[in-house]
């Protein structure tokens, strides 16, 4: 699948992706619109990554062989073993799930998540910011969708549960959290009640307060909260 219409920007930091986000929220309230966001969390991501599927992705995205092969070799060729105490268990192969604290797993889950992301994109639904899709933003794991309207955020959550069930990531709907952000002016706020979104048939939760990325977002824009946070890990 080709998207040569698409442009993906690489965030090198949890605080430029954070800064990201809040300046997409930003752009529309301050132009009288609201902002629907959702949070989404996947049930053991890393753990879940398909190797066969992953070493496909890399095949098609023009990786040399000889390394596809390389990393074939070390993730079917695992063994782990388990400690209680004082007692190991014997050894045993798993056949899924990138390696807990290698310094590849983060890329390679990029990869594996890549499709998921650009088929979100390619959507064209959601916010846009000067002709740039800007309806998704994700850092590994973290994934959050934004839209200037209940409908469509619905809309890309559907997608999203979607392109997560054909790469065998499962979405965590109590993790899984939405967020309102309201217009500047108030005089263009029409409503402040929304229904609840729905993500696998199942009621998500709203909130006014979320940690992203280590960073305390807020549905007034204000940073006081989180800047009491740093303050206090400061000390």
């Amino acid at each position: 699948m080709q998207y040569e219409s698409v442009t993906t920007y690489n965030c090198h930091s949890t605080s430029l992706c954070t800064f990201s986000f809040k300046q997409t929220v930003k752009y529309y309230t301050s132009k009288g619109s609201h902002v629907f966001v959702c949070f989404a969390d996947f049930s053991k991501a890393f753990d879940r990554v398909n190797y066969w599927k992953l070493f496909r992705h890399l095949i098609d995205d023009g990786l040399s062989y000889l390394i596809v092969s390389l990393l074939a070799y070390w993730y079917s060729h695992q063994r782990v073993c388990v400690q209680w105490r004082n007692t190991l268990s014997s050894s045993f192969a798993i056949g899924n799930g990138t390696k807990q604290g290698g310094v590849l797993s983060p890329c390679l889950f990029n990869y594996y998540v890549r499709e998921l992301i650009l088929t979100i994109m390619t959507t064209n639904v959601g916010c846009n910011v000067g002709g740039v899709c800007t309806n998704i933003f994700a850092y590994a794991d973290d994934i959050v969708l934004l839209a200037p309207s209940w409908r469509a955020l619905q809309y890309l959550i559907d997608v999203l549960a979607d392109c997560a069930n054909s790469i065998d990531m499962l979405c965590n709907t109590d993790k899984t959290a939405c967020m309102i952000f309201s217009p500047k002016d108030k005089r263009k706020l029409v409503t402040s009640t929304f229904p609840s979104f729905q993500l696998d048939s199942r009621d998500l939760n709203y909130v006014t307060e979320f940690k992203y990325l280590g960073y305390l977002i807020t549905n007034d824009e204000c940073d006081d909260k989180d800047i009491l946070r740093e303050n206090a890990t400061d000390i």
